[in-house]
C-alpha cells in the first residue's frame, strides 16, 4: 500500500481487507492505493514500536478505516478507528480472553478473539 508520508513510502500489512475493484487501484509493483483498504493488521515481531508509531501514524494519514494491532509485547490487541487529522481518534484496547467485533465500516461480519490473534493457529 503507498502512504502518504513520501513518494517511496508504503506498508506490507499482515494481513488487509479490501475492496472488490483493489486490481483498479494499483499504482506500481505490487502497490496500490490506500482508499480501497477498509481494515489492515500487524501483528508485532521485533520491530513492535514500528506498528505501534510510524504505522498507526501512516495508515492513519492514509485514512485507513480500521487499524488492528495484534500486540504481542504488550499482550493485548489494539484496535483504531476514526482515522482523521492524521491520526485514530479511538483506540482501543482488548486484553486475552476476549473477543471484539470488526467494525461495521469494513464491510464484513467477523468476530475476532484476542487469543487467537496473538498466539496464531494452535489447532
Amino acid at each position: 500500500m503507498i502512504l502518504p508520508t513520501g513518494p517511496h513510502d508504503y506498508a506490507i500489512p499482515d494481513l488487509s481487507v479490501v475492496e472488490a475493484d483493489i486490481r483498479d487501484a494499483h499504482v506500481m509493483k505490487n502497490c496500490y492505493a490506500p482508499h480501497v483498504f477498509r481494515m489492515v493488521l500487524e501483528v508485532t515481531s521485533t520491530n513492535w514500536a514500528d506498528d505501534l508509531g510510524p504505522k498507526v501514524e501512516g495508515y492513519a494519514q492514509a485514512g485507513i478505516p480500521v487499524y488492528v494491532v495484534a500486540d504481542r509485547k504488550h499482550d493485548q490487541v489494539l484496535v483504531c478507528t476514526d482515522p482523521r487529522g492524521g491520526e485514530y481518534r479511538t483506540r482501543t484496547p482488548h486484553k486475552r480472553g476476549m473477543s471484539f467485533t470488526v467494525p461495521d465500516v469494513v464491510g464484513v461480519e467477523m468476530e475476532l478473539s484476542v487469543d487467537r490473534l496473538l498466539n496464531g493457529d494452535e489447532d
